[in-house]
């Protein structure tokens, strides 16, 4: 009675820890397997662009949300487990077949696993015991009951070995075949099929006569079932096995390698096409091998859809594998010199201002900003030029004096809201230099203010993600006024035979710009189309000046090689213009300004409808005159039986030297019996100008170079005296030029003319 009792105690406490312990060896992970896949970019189409392999070196690729082509499920399911929609995890029968086989070979020549007791070993890979092997069917139990059949055969295949470092199906498909599994004949389905059971004795590259026996065996199987006819059967055991790994596709490696750092997930999918990525990068490899012998490296591209702002190629250097010339560098993220890429946003924003149109003239003269004299390229000046001819040919003092009236800490606010996320300076330490190349930018960056342009003034980020959504877009600049700039930046004469573009029924227009830093270090070409915005950079990404180089001869070429090839929509390749966006204005036809008052030739001009009213013509003013036009009278001195009311186009003094006879108007003097006040000061320092400091060097002979002083004066015909520090020093008559050697330090000079006007100015001199 006692020992019943006990066992009525026991049996209870075993039946529990029994079950406890089948619960805790047969416990199954959630999910069944770790998240370390490979990560695959892909192309906006879902094409691959690069693939990386895991943490323990192995490809394996994750769940991609697609179904398992009915072929191989079929190929598998036939090879593995017949009754894997019948059993719950274990197939009974196979048990006691295996073992009545085992037991009658005297070793083991048939395992009985399904595919799910199979998942359960791939989960968690063990010796194969009989105790292990029972831990796999109570795990294969518990997994049926939380899973669907489709889920698990799924899993199998996606974590199934096929020999050395290739885990899954879809990876073994595209690395022996080359190709997605939905694309698979059934001689290759065959191949994936047999692989998993034994993968070190059937691997293709070590063994293909053992893979095609087997292979074979499971064709001819499958034939004899009925799953396949008799043609496919023949066709598909003629076919030749796998011999080769073929190389996952490697485009843009760049940006995969930062997207693979930068975003979570194993699947990113990017907006590049893949197609356009591989041919513009054959373009640029192809032209920087051309310029080489240059001395001209490395190249970078960024093509973006002005439209959408989608990046859809993205060459981030000439050859990511070029080691020799630092090709792993991304071009695209690494900033530069902006040089003259930044002007067309200031004569944007000008014209929203009221400061211009594109006819208004502006002064083409050397004028120091505190010691800072900007000159142009070529080191020569126009005197006057009209605004769209300065942008077109990028002149330099043109445009610092227009950030000089419009300000630099607006046009820095500009910039970083417009996405210039690279100025790390305040606007005062960037000075005037701001937008001739003394901020650094990126492709990047530029990309994304001249799709803004190509926008209509409406600025946001690029995108390179597909699924990130559209970003928040900023109207920084009047439809109008992107659109005039846009129109001027179309009249840059293309290089070479691009020249003759218009000749062509086939080409397009664009607007381009191009920059070249300080030293020939950078060459800059960046246009806007509305289906393309290009931004190309060349040089070398180790610096030094590369010499003869320049955006126009070496980066816009290549942009335009690019250009051509890409599709282009016909009946939409040029910027709409945006009506309500303009409005037609009267302008003095000599400097594209409003006048006030006077008689004067008119014209018609557009400018923004959006901008304040064009400002009053700086140049063009009212005189009132005796009728020989001698002398100029006021109030204080006019006859009224001899006075005439007149407007002249009046120039500073300092103008008149560049303009030579064109456009001149000699001022006559005032009234010399006029009781009232003196004429305006009629002089001019052209160099140097008050505060400048001056850098003295050396001359071929080793001797000091003189330093040349340079006046203007208003009246073609005067006479001036010179003083400096006291001293005087001659006299001038019209052209007012006198060349000194000078000693270091602060100096005063002062200029008098024949009637009393005088104007003097301080400079400081070094010699180096």
């Amino acid at each position: 009675m006692k020992i019943r009792k006990k066992l009525l105690i026991l049996i209870p406490i075993i039946l529990t820890a029994l079950f406890i312990t089948l619960l805790v060896v047969s416990r199954i992970p959630d999910p069944l397997f770790s998240t370390d896949y490979s990560t695959l970019v892909l192309d906006e189409e879902g094409k691959y662009l690069r693939v990386f392999l895991n943490s323990e070196e192995q490809w394996i690729f994750p769940d991609d949300g697609r179904e398992v082509p009915e072929r191989l499920k079929i190929a598998v399911l036939h090879f593995e487990d017949k009754r894997f929609e019948q059993h719950h995890g274990v197939d009974l029968a196979a048990v006691f077949r295996a073992l009545y086989q085992n037991i009658k070979s005297g070793e083991t020549v048939s395992g009985a696993s399904t595919i799910t007791m199979q998942l359960a070993r791939l989960m968690k890979p063990k010796e194969r015991t009989i105790k292990n092997k029972i831990i796999e069917m109570l795990q294969a139990v518990r997994i049926e009951l939380k899973y669907s059949k489709e889920e698990i055969l799924k899993a199998y295949l996606l974590h199934a070995p096929y020999g050395g470092n290739i885990i899954g199906y879809r990876t073994a498909s595209l690395r022996y075949f080359a190709k997605e599994p939905e694309h698979l004949s059934w001689a290759e389905v065959a191949t994936l099929a047999v692989l998993p059971n034994n993968p070190a004795h059937v691997n293709p590259l070590q063994n293909p006569a053992r893979l095609k026996e087997k292979r074979d065996e499971l064709l001819a199987s499958l034939y004899e079932a009925g799953k396949i006819d008799r043609n496919t059967y023949q066709l598909a055991i003629a076919e030749p096995v796998a011999d080769r790994l073929y190389p996952f596709p490697l485009s843009a490696p760049h940006l995969a390698e930062k997207l693979a750092r930068e975003v979570e997930g194993d699947i990113i999918r990017t907006t590049i096409n893949k197609g356009i990525q591989d041919q513009v990068t054959a373009i640029l490899k192809d032209y920087i091998e051309e310029n080489r012998k240059r001395g001209i490296r490395n190249a970078a591209l960024l093509l973006t859809d002005t439209g959408t702002g989608e990046v859809k190629a993205y060459v981030a250097s000439q050859d990511f594998f070029d080691d020799d010339n630092l090709g792993k560098i991304d071009g695209i993220q690494m900033r530069r010199s902006s040089a003259s890429t930044l002007k067309p946003f200031l004569y944007a924003l000008a014209m929203d201002e009221g400061m211009i149109i594109r006819e208004s003239r502006l002064l083409d003269i050397p004028i120091s900003y505190g010691g800072y004299t900007p000159y142009n390229a070529n080191n020569k000046f126009s005197g006057v030029v009209r605004a769209d001819e300065a942008l077109i040919r990028s002149l330099n003092a043109p445009v610092v004096n227009l950030l000089y009236h419009y300000g630099i800490e607006k046009f820095y606010d500009f910039l970083e809201e417009a996405g210039m996320e690279s100025l790390f300076r305040t606007p005062e330490e960037y000075g005037l230099s701001l937008i001739l190349g003394g901020a650094e930018i990126s492709l990047w960056e530029l990309s994304r203010l001249y799709r803004g342009l190509g926008n209509y003034g409406r600025f946001s980020g690029l995108r390179v993600l597909k699924d990130s959504g559209e970003a928040t877009e900023k109207q920084l600049l009047s439809p109008g006024s992107a659109y005039l700039v846009l129109e001027t930046l179309k009249e840059l004469r293309r290089p070479g035979l691009e020249y003759y573009w218009q000749d062509f029924q086939s080409s397009a227009p664009i607007a381009w710009k191009t920059g070249t830093s300080y030293g020939s270090r950078d060459g800059w070409a960046v246009g806007v189309s509305p289906d393309w915005t290009i931004a190309v950079w060349v040089g070398n990404f180790a610096g030094g000046e590369i010499k003869g180089m320049s955006g126009l001869e070496s980066a816009a070429p290549l942009l335009f090689k690019v250009f051509n090839q890409l599709e282009k929509r016909q009946e939409k390749n040029w910027f709409e213009l945006p009506k309500e966006g303009l409005k037609a204005i009267q302008v003095s036809a000599s400097t594209g300004y409003r006048l006030k008052d006077g008689p004067a030739e008119l014209v018609t001009a557009l400018a923004p409808a959006a901008a304040k009213p064009l400002q009053y013509s700086p140049y063009e003013r009212v005189f009132y005159l005796n009728q020989a036009e001698t002398m100029e009278v006021c109030s204080l001195c006019w006859d009224r039986e001899d006075l005439k009311l007149v407007q002249k186009l009046v120039y500073p003094p300092q103008v008149y030297k560049y303009l030579g006879n064109r456009e001149i108007y000699a001022l006559p003097a005032h009234n010399p019996a006029c009781p009232g006040v003196r004429e305006n000061n009629p002089i001019e320092f052209i160099y140097p100008q008050e505060g400048s400091l001056i850098f003295l060097p050396r001359g071929i002979d080793g001797e000091y170079q003189q330093l040349n002083l340079e006046v203007a004066h208003a009246h073609q015909e005067s006479r001036l005296f010179w003083y400096l520090d006291n001293h005087y020093l001659g006299e001038t008559v019209n052209k007012h030029q006198l060349n000194l050697a000078l000693e270091p330090g602060w100096h005063q000079l002062q200029v008098v003319d024949g009637r009393g006007n005088s104007k003097g100015i301080s400079f400081y001199l070094e010699r180096r």
